[in-house]
């Protein structure tokens, strides 16, 4: 029988719980401080975050590339085209390039959480002689959060109908899905420049997407959140659903933050999870594999009601997992 993250992702149900995994000073800050971190995505464990689109977008403008005219200049052959739209015009094939590297690789900071509360790949991650935990959220609470911290900020990220995303994994299928998407951007956006570069402007002088580095920027726009959410394969067990926030423009936000890692510092911003006139969405805790675990299970217990979490379920994780 297949699990939940092998179904093709648009035969996936949505959870009603997101787990998030932590240890225990990730636990208690979530629960006194009332916040989620949410991390750059640069400094993740997956070092193909944000690369695999951005590859994909050049790789398909570079093909786009007619250079016929410089090779015969230094005598050689012309390339055997695709039929796909070329484009013969540098400044818009610069502007291309240029904008579709910015959007795929902005600076996006993310929270990641799970579809499965209880892995044994991430109790591995997460649990050391100190103990994990898994914090199960109310999926539609997390949405609501999302909404709420962009509308307290209002200018600084790119504005969005939603900030919580299922991660899609890069194997063959979603590689052809994305190649498709991404042939199709590259044809609008050399299809609209060619014609903009042929057109007169107004009277008024107001181009709107009429360069095209606005062009390039409307077209590959929303392949940015398709960046911050598309990951190697190798982590599909995971089942990743994260927040992601797009920073715009590369503003530094002011409440930027910073935490030690093994071999850098981390930057990172808080997320309330606070909301006027609203519980907290947490809905259980899963105690990971540790020496005590009936001990930390009471502990936890009081911990909940001690910090205003008194409907809070907690339990064990039950996998005879050990490493001390």
């Amino acid at each position: 029988m297949a699990t939940q993250s092998e179904v093709p992702i648009d035969e996936q149900k949505e959870p009603e719980l997101l787990y998030h995994y932590t240890d225990q000073k990730g636990l208690l800050g979530i629960l006194q401080n009332k916040c989620i971190w949410a991390t750059h995505l640069r400094y993740l464990n997956d070092t193909s975050e944000g690369k695999i689109v951005s590859q994909i977008v050049l790789d398909e403008l570079n093909s786009r590339l007619n250079s016929d005219a410089m090779m015969q200049f230094f005598g050689m052959s012309p390339i055997k085209r695709s039929g796909k739209i070329e484009c013969e015009d540098e400044e818009i094939f610069n502007q291309g390039v240029t904008i579709s590297s910015w959007v795929t690789s902005q600076d996006v900071f993310v929270t990641s959480f799970s579809a499965e509360g209880n892995l044994l790949s991430q109790w591995r991650a997460y649990s050391d002689r100190s103990g994990g935990y898994s914090i199960g959220f109310s999926r539609s609470y997390l949405q609501t959060v999302g909404v709420h911290f962009l509308r307290n900020l209002p200018g600084r990220f790119f504005s969005n109908s939603d900030t919580l995303f299922r991660c899609r994994y890069c194997d063959e299928i979603e590689k052809k899905s994305l190649k498709a998407d991404v042939e199709k951007l590259v044809d609008l956006f050399i299809t609209e420049s060619r014609t903009a570069k042929q057109s007169v402007l107004g009277v008024s002088g107001i181009e709107g997407f009429k360069t095209p580095l606005a062009i390039a920027l409307k077209c590959f726009l929303p392949l940015a959140t398709r960046s911050a959410i598309t990951k190697n394969e190798a982590f599909r067990e995971e089942a990743e659903w994260r927040l992601a926030f797009h920073q715009n423009q590369n503003l530094m936000p002011p409440d930027l933050q910073f935490r030690p890692s093994s071999s850098m510092l981390i930057p990172y911003l808080e997320v309330p999870l606070q909301i006027p006139d609203q519980q907290i969405g947490i809905e259980e805790i899963i105690v990971g594999p540790c020496p005590h675990p009936s001990e930390t299970k009471k502990t936890i217990e009081m911990l909940v009601t001690t910090h205003d979490f008194p409907s809070v379920k907690v339990r064990d994780s039950k996998i005879p997992y050990r490493n001390w």
